[in-house]
């Protein structure tokens, strides 16, 4: 279990396309910070059907996509 499974877990239920959150955002959820072990860590985002597809080091924001094959439509 990854110090960012909370974080995973909160995107799978969450992220319906795409979502953007702050580096406080998501030590709010998860209580890690966004640093290098998150880079390492981001590909098991896609056991879950998601993606990271930007971190802005500028604007301290994360960009998470679902992938296409598993995008759940609001109606």
């Amino acid at each position: 279990m990854s110090k960012y499974t909370k974080l995973w877990n909160y995107l799978k239920d969450s992220c319906l396309g795409t979502e953007t959150l702050t580096f406080d955002e998501i030590y709010g959820i998860c209580g890690a910070s966004v640093d290098d072990a998150f880079m390492q860590h981001k590909y098991e985002l896609e056991q879950y059907g998601l993606s990271v597809v930007r971190v802005n080091l500028r604007d301290r924001t994360v960009l998470f996509a679902r992938n296409a094959s598993n995008v759940r439509y609001r109606r």
